[in-house]
């Protein structure tokens, strides 16, 4: 039992690590694999929010990288978002339950869109 009790312990600390880790731009948290950017998590105080096309120098081309989605789970903070043009891919549960975003404005260069990207938003797509 006890090592069981340890085991977990190790794995939740791993999980955690995996889930606060991530470099850092103003608001913005992101991963950076072949010299681009996803962006993976916000820290910001909301209101009408416009996602980056370059952090530290790395060209932003994708937001949202599965579970957790950036803004977290039923936001209520962030009431629109602008995607830049260089972003071509939106991740699966990228908006996923933001509850009060009215409004997102697309980049012309999104050519891919994952799976409950949107999920449970009430909101207005533009492109």
């Amino acid at each position: 039992m006890k090592a069981l009790r340890v085991l977990l312990t190790a794995l939740f600390i791993a999980s955690g690590h995996q889930t606060l880790s991530g470099d850092i731009f103003g608001d913005w948290t992101y991963s950076v694999s072949d010299n681009q950017a996803t962006i993976t998590g916000y820290s910001g105080a909301g209101g009408a929010v416009e996602i980056p096309a370059v952090v530290n120098e790395i060209s932003v081309v994708k937001v949202g990288n599965g579970w957790p989605p950036i803004f977290g789970s039923g936001n209520t903070t962030v009431t629109s978002v602008t995607i830049p043009d260089s972003v071509t891919s939106i991740g699966s549960d990228a908006f996923y339950n933001c509850t009060n975003v009215a409004s997102i404005t697309i980049g012309n260069s999104v050519t891919s869109i994952g799976d409950y990207a949107f999920f449970n938003d009430t909101v207005e797509l533009n492109q």
